[in-house]
C-alpha cells in the first residue's frame, strides 16, 4: 500500500466514523504495539511486551466508541495505570520484570490514549459553517447528534500530518544541511523541521476554511498547525529512538516499501491525541 493509499484510507474511514473508524484506528494501535514488542528484546529488556497491553487498546477505544463523557476518559487512565501491573501476579520480582512492566505501561499508554483519543476525537458532536461539509457529516453520523465537527478535526490532522511529512522529506533533501537530533535520527535536519511547520500550517488553515470550522481563526489555525507539526515530529523522533535502541531500520514489514504500521502512523497518533485535546478545550 502507498503513502497516498493511507490517506485515502484514512479519509474514508475517517467519512464514515462510527464503528467502522474505531475498528480502523485499534487495528492500528494493536499493530503498533505488536511491532514494538517485537523490538523490546533486542533492547535488552529481555522480555517482550505483556498481553496486558493489548487489553489497554482495546479497552480504550470501546469506551471512546460507547461514552464521550468525562468518566470515560478518567476509567481510561485508570486501565492504562493498573491493568499492566496484573503482571506482578505472575512474574518474579526481579529488574527484567520490573523492565517489562514499566515498558509496556508506557507503551500502552501512548498508544492507547491515542487509539481513545482519535476516536473521541470522531465522536466529537457539533456542526460546521459550510453547508456541503455539515451535511455530509450529518449523513454519517450514528447518533441523533451531528458529529460533523469530529469528521471534520479527524480530517484536518490527517492532511496536516502527510504534508507536515512530504514538506520535511522534500525540504530536508533539497536544503536540510542542519542536523536535528543527530544522536536519534541522523538524516532529520532542522530545514526539514521547517518545512514540515510550513506543511501542517497550510493543511490546517485550507481545511479549516474549507470545512467552515467554528471558533477556529486563522491566525488560530496557524497556531495548531504548528502545534500539529511540532508534536509530529516528536511522534516521528519518539518511534526512531525505539528503532535506534533496537538496531532496526524499519518497525515491521507489513507494508511494501513502506516498513512497519508505527513507521506510517508514527506522527499521527500523537497528533490525533493532541487533537483531541484542542478540540474539545475549544469547543
Amino acid at each position: 500500500m502507498s503513502s497516498f493509499g493511507i490517506i485515502v484510507v484514512g479519509f474514508i474511514s475517517s467519512l464514515l466514523g462510527g464503528a467502522i473508524f474505531a475498528a480502523v484506528v485499534t487495528a492500528l494501535g494493536v499493530g503498533i504495539y505488536h511491532e514494538t514488542a517485537r523490538m523490546t528484546p533486542r533492547i535488552g529488556l529481555g522480555s517482550a511486551l505483556r498481553l496486558s497491553g493489548y487489553a489497554v487498546i482495546v479497552s480504550s477505544a470501546s469506551i471512546a466508541l460507547l461514552t464521550q463523557q468525562a468518566w470515560g476518559t478518567t476509567l481510561v487512565i485508570a486501565i492504562v495505570a493498573l491493568l499492566p501491573a496484573t503482571i506482578l501476579f505472575h512474574s518474579n520480582p526481579d529488574a527484567d520484570t520490573f523492565a517489562s512492566l514499566m515498558s509496556t505501561m508506557a507503551i500502552s499508554a501512548y498508544v492507547g490514549l491515542s487509539v481513545h483519543a482519535a476516536i473521541g476525537l470522531r465522536e466529537l458532536p457539533g456542526t460546521l459553517q459550510t453547508g456541503w461539509a455539515d451535511d455530509l457529516g450529518e449523513f454519517f453520523s450514528l447518533t441523533g447528534d451531528s458529529t460533523a465537527l469530529g469528521m471534520a478535526w479527524v480530517m484536518v490532522a490527517i492532511a496536516a500530518t502527510w504534508l507536515s511529512d512530504t514538506c520535511a522529506l522534500f525540504v530536508g533533501r533539497s536544503f536540510g544541511r542542519t542536523p536535528l537530533l543527530p544522536h536519534i535520527s541522523p538524516k532529520k535536519t532542522l530545514e526539514g523541521a521547517a518545512g514540515a511547520v510550513l506543511g501542517a500550517v497550510f493543511a490546517t488553515v485550507t481545511l479549516v476554511v474549507v470545512f467552515g470550522i467554528p471558533a477556529v481563526s486563522i491566525p488560530l489555525a496557524i497556531l495548531i498547525g504548528a502545534v500539529f507539526a511540532a508534536v509530529g515530529i516528536y511522534g516521528d523522533l519518539f518511534e526512531s529512538f525505539i528503532k535506534r535502541a533496537a538496531g532496526v531500520k524499519d518497525s515491521g514489514s507489513i507494508i511494501p516499501g513502506h516498513g512497519g504500521i508505527f513507521d506510517r502512523m508514527d506522527a499521527l497518533f500523537p497528533t490525533l491525541l493532541v487533537a483531541w485535546v484542542l478540540a474539545t478545550a475549544i469547543h
